[in-house]
């Protein structure tokens, strides 16, 4: 595996520090994700619900709860984990302030993730940080997913440089996140690259999704474990 460059690993570490920031933050964290990207996060988010397979359903780094509400409120019997505590904290809020049922929300690590095997038929996560790459990480998601459940990520999206007014976002995101950005210009032909999950290391069977809308793209995976998920 090629090493990355002293420029790369800087950019990593300040966003990690960024990201670590906005986690402790509920108020930093929905700027961070309305403001510089059109207010099109939440529609990024939700193209993970037509993916959804069975009925119960586990979100890991549920953040805020937003994605969360939308799932409760689509009839779905869910639960979340999230490192953060306020991001815990904030889900929880996020469920009473739109009157739906409680959900369990722990603070949890996707590699220790705190329910019996075969609990899930689907597994949801967007915008994910680099765990998400750690054969670890998926093989514990293949654990708690029965068979024929299957694993939904929304890796990443962006805005593109269709509209004038867009520019300076997209050229904020390629400041802060680099030629990984989706509006670096590489389309939807770079969706396999920038999806790269080590599926096999899980047992996981899956590929890249690329979807686009009228000014952005998004990146998602959408991955199965062998078996016929049983009916409930």
């Amino acid at each position: 595996m090629a090493t990355s460059s002293p420029r790369v690993s800087l950019r990593m570490h300040i966003l990690r520090e960024i990201f670590g920031l906005l986690y402790r933050n509920r108020y930093l964290y929905w700027f961070a994700s309305t403001v510089p990207f059109a207010g099109q996060w939440r529609v990024w988010q939700r193209l993970a619900l037509p993916r959804i397979r069975g009925a119960r359903v586990l979100e890991i780094g549920c953040g805020p709860g937003k994605l969360l509400a939308d799932m409760v409120r689509a009839g779905y019997t869910c639960a979340a984990v999230d490192r953060s505590p306020q991001m815990v904290a904030a889900a929880r809020d996020e469920l009473k302030r739109q009157g739906l049922p409680d959900a369990p929300i722990s603070r949890g690590d996707v590699q220790h993730l705190p329910y019996l095997g075969e609990s899930f038929d689907t597994v949801v996560s967007t915008f994910p940080t680099d765990y998400i790459y750690e054969p670890a990480s998926l093989r514990e998601v293949a654990r708690v997913l029965r068979p024929g459940g299957r694993l939904v990520v929304v890796m990443g999206a962006g805005l593109l440089p269709t509209r004038v007014a867009l520019l300076p976002l997209v050229g904020l995101a390629r400041l802060v996140y680099g030629p990984s950005a989706p509006a670096s210009g590489r389309g939807c032909a770079g969706a396999a690259q920038t999806t790269r999950l080590p599926l096999d290391a899980a047992g996981l069977v899956g590929k890249p999704q690329c979807v686009r809308g009228p000014f952005w793209e998004a990146y998602i995976v959408v991955a199965e474990k062998p078996g016929t998920l049983a009916q409930q």
